[in-house]
């Protein structure tokens, strides 16, 4: 059974070698004994009410990541939030007064401003990852609220402002928007035709007013009802608006091809009207023994699903051969005495071949595993989650019309000044991999070849070194994908990979071929490891319209068991 370890483990280092990393690793921050870690160590937390001296929080900090480090209402909290401050020396900082502290995280916090175009000392506008430049006039907060003059922002926002006696009228192709000067009241109305609240008047919570010539009005009331999405950065004093629909195909523009295959992979899907899709796959794992004869284990994936625009519901099984429950039995327990484990074990992998699967765009989810109806005691019992609207839109989203841009920007922060960037180098990392730029086309076909000098541009991208370099390209004997796209987005990927034994660890080799048109996959990929196992994956899918519905929630009669609170972004 070690040789089976040894196979999963040598698989994922494999696929690893083949899909390079797209981001850095999240910190560790698994809580132990009540506190948090990153990078093993432990993360000081405080009571509600403490205070918490500046050196604490320089102790945490890297030139990768801020740690805040805060006492909540409800409890000790820490709470971490990435983003370089620039480097520091930090042996040189040790022994220094917490006032001397404060003036150093004060400066690096200004150059970082500074350098990504704000102003030291003034509170920002961020738009689109661009700070807004006021001339003449800085933003303020007041009252909790950021207050910003109104024409550099709204032409910032493709609109303009004017002045009719104690009135701002700003005005973009879309929208209307009428203040009065020391009025918690505004005027919506929509030039192109009349929407739901055109011609009304709505309420704010905060006023527009002069100041040294200047109107000011509030960032967040103005920019949402242009469709900005907006958020506050304490630590650099900024204002975040993003709008994502623009950001989506400013992105989009680098990968029109990819996105081709991407609408192509699934059936176009039409509001009122429901498909169903059929998957079938099966895994064999051979694991060689000279001495005392091969062993092959098997596993056999179904799955029909139902989905419309709204819901989708799905049937799935996941059915391991018996001599695979049996080993994997061994070793899990076999070395311990608990044949209630051993039981329980028998029940999760009965359960898997009978699961059903609910979720609607709202981000509800139900979920049934049918053997466990008898632990239970109770027939037709389904678990309950609620992942929120922005996950279940997401999910949606993906199945219907996403495009690279759409599914990206839907992780973009809206509470960090540097957080934000950290999406668009993976943009740009995706650019140099899979962009337009990378493809040769010639007779309606896009050709994109990445091969092992292709690999090795990209990791001295990152920055490795010379002899890392060398290290890395010694790893492999061949590696080449190779992905052709028609005009209509249909695709084709070959990839095959071989690499060198190295450290201990034997080569290995991966092929896998991927054809995949109007809603139709299928994928075969064979893996062997040197002298020890060689694993075939086979997967078909497909997909079609029907009269049948999908379920939206879980039939009259079954039980439905409430789990966790819903996920936010």
């Amino acid at each position: 059974m070690k040789k089976l370890t040894a196979v999963l483990v040598s698989l994922t280092l494999a696929l690893s070698l083949a899909a390079p990393a797209f981001a850095a690793p999240a910190p560790d921050t698994v809580p132990v004994d009540g506190a948090y870690t990153v990078d093993g160590e432990a993360v000081p937390v405080y009571q509600p009410g403490d205070a918490i001296p500046i050196s604490a929080i320089l102790d945490s900090l890297s030139p990768e990541e801020t740690l805040g480090i805060i006492g909540g209402a409800d409890g000790p909290t820490s709470i971490i939030t990435s983003g370089p401050i620039g480097s520091i020396d930090w042996e040189d900082f040790a022994n220094l007064p917490d006032d001397d502290l404060a003036q150093l995280l004060q400066q690096r916090r200004d150059e970082n401003k500074k350098a990504l175009g704000g102003v030291p000392g003034q509170v920002g506008v961020m738009v689109n990852g661009a700070y807004i430049q006021f001339p003449d006039a800085a933003p303020e907060v007041v009252d909790g609220r950021t207050m910003t003059p109104i024409r550099a922002l709204i032409e910032t926002l493709g609109g303009e402002a004017e002045m009719v006696d104690d009135k701002v009228v700003c005005k973009t192709d879309e929208i209307c928007l009428t203040f009065t000067l020391g009025s918690n009241e505004v005027l919506v109305e929509y030039p192109g035709g009349e929407l739901p609240g055109d011609g009304q008047i709505f309420p704010m919570d905060c006023a527009p007013y002069l100041k040294d010539g200047r109107t000011y009005v509030p960032v967040r009331f103005i920019s949402e009802a242009l469709g900005y999405d907006v958020g506050w950065d304490a630590f650099y004093e900024t204002a975040i608006l993003l709008d994502r629909d623009a950001l989506a195909s400013q992105i989009d523009e680098k990968f029109t091809i990819l996105n081709k295959v991407q609408a192509n992979k699934s059936i176009g899907m039409e509001e009122g009207k429901n498909y169903r899709s059929d998957a079938k796959g099966n895994i064999s794992l051979t694991l060689f023994d000279t001495l005392n004869g091969n062993k092959t284990y098997k596993a056999d994936l179904t799955a029909k699903q139902l989905f419309n625009t709204d819901a989708a519901s799905a049937n799935l099984s996941l059915k391991l051969s018996d001599n695979a429950v049996d080993d994997l039995e061994e070793l899990m327990f076999g070395q311990y005495d608990a044949p209630a484990d051993a039981e329980m074990f028998r029940t999760v992998v009965k359960c898997l071949e009978d699961m059903e699967l609910i979720m609607t765009r709202e981000g509800s989810i139900w979920f049934r595993m049918a053997a466990l109806d008898e632990l239970a005691g109770k027939d037709n019992v389904w678990l309950a989650m609620d992942l929120g609207a922005d996950w279940g839109e997401l999910a949606f989203t993906q199945a219907g019309d996403a495009t690279i841009g759409s599914v990206l920007v839907r992780f973009m922060p809206c509470e960090s000044v540097t957080e934000w960037g950290s999406v668009m180098e993976m943009v740009d990392l995706l650019d140099s991999l899979y962009g337009d730029d990378q493809f040769t086309t010639s007779g309606g076909t896009s050709t994109l070849t990445i091969d092992l000098d292709s690999l090795m541009g990209l990791y001295a991208d990152m920055g490795l070194d010379e002899s890392d370099m060398e290290e890395a390209k010694a790893a492999f004997k061949e590696y080449k994908i190779v992905m052709k796209v028609d005009s209509k987005g249909g695709a084709v990927m070959t990839c095959a990979m071989e690499t060198n034994p190295q450290s201990g660890v034997p080569g290995m080799k991966i092929a896998m071929d991927v054809t995949q048109s109007g809603g139709n996959v299928s994928m075969t990929m064979n893996y062997h490891i040197a002298n020890m196992g060689e694993m075939k994956v086979e997967v078909t899918g497909t997909q079609r319209g029907t009269t049948d519905k999908p379920l939206s929630e879980p039939p009259e009669g079954a039980t439905v068991v409430d789990s966790v609170q819903p996920l936010e972004f």
